[in-house]
């Protein structure tokens, strides 16, 4: 998860931005109190509140709301945030699991003290976490395994990449509720898809400058007219993948936090896809909130 799934703030109501706030902060807090480390809290992104979301309506639990403050804003008015409960704690389980194999990811493709001192810092969070989701664990340790391998290879299969993707986010959908379905192996699976497709077109610049894996650019530079033609195709598929991910979402029971998560649904997708295209490959600007 790379914190592409988000909504669309200009066309979202004061009210719903709300909520959506309250869920990422609420998650943020859930994290402090279960492991007392602050760095743990920048793993939060906009994928796992949506998930949080979703969560929430598959295990039927009303999420309830406090108002607090945050260590980092200390002076002001409280803000609303969504109280920790066996859903969140769930969620802050599966964000620790994934955002500890996205580090070993990260540095294994970048290498450098950082990533390996992060990784030190976060193991004892992992194991923690790993063995109350060893199914998640195992998981997604294979899907990075082969997401590795075809990336050492140089592929340029497009398909059988997101489908790393397209399993990882099945294997955290399953992980975030008991009454997992099959709409939600839909959503999860073309939810997946998209993230890496739109992650890997918004990166390829990035990753062609600094000569790392990119199944874009596997061959090269593009000439213009290879770069239109590619455009095309990206949207093309993106397209579609939000198509499946709205149909899959209509066939679900959504009854706690539904402004939020239609806009994201029916907004928030649309409008990132939009502007990665736009950007052409030069990687968005992302902000917190």
């Amino acid at each position: 998860m790379f914190g592409y799934v988000r909504v669309d703030k200009p066309n979202i109501l004061i009210k719903d931005f709300a909520t959506y706030k309250a869920y990422y902060c609420g998650l943020c807090k859930s994290i402090s109190a279960k492991y007392c480390n602050q760095l743990m809290r920048l793993g939060v992104n906009y994928d796992i509140a949506f998930l949080s979301m979703l969560a929430h309506n598959y295990e039927d639990v009303e999420p309830s709301f406090k108002d607090t403050r945050c260590f980092v804003h200390p002076i002001g008015p409280k803000f609303p945030v969504v109280v920790n409960d066996r859903v969140q704690e769930r969620i802050v389980d599966i964000n620790t699991v994934l955002g500890y194999y996205k580090v070993c990811d990260d540095r294994r493709d970048k290498g450098g003290l950082r990533y390996s001192a992060v990784k030190s810092v976060l193991k004892p969070a992992y194991k923690k976490a790993a063995a109350a989701l060893p199914e998640l664990d195992a998981a997604l340790k294979k899907c990075f395994s082969e997401l590795e391998a075809l990336e050492q290879a140089g592929s340029d299969d497009l398909d059988a990449l997101a489908q790393t993707s397209a399993d990882m986010l099945v294997a955290v959908g399953r992980a975030a509720t008991d009454a997992f379905d099959e709409d939600f192996r839909v959503l999860a699976e073309n939810l997946g898809r998209w993230i890496y497709v739109v992650d890997a077109y918004d990166d390829m610049a990035k990753d062609l400058k600094q000569n790392s894996f990119n199944p874009f650019t596997v061959k090269g530079s593009l000439s213009g007219e290879e770069e239109a033609e590619l455009a095309a195709a990206v949207k093309e598929r993106l397209y579609g993948y939000i198509r499946e991910i709205r149909a899959a979402y209509d066939r679900m029971r959504i009854v706690y936090s539904e402004g939020p998560l239609s806009n994201v649904i029916y907004l928030g997708l649309r409008q990132k896809t939009d502007e990665v295209l736009q950007n052409g490959g030069k990687k968005c600007r992302k902000t917190l909130l």
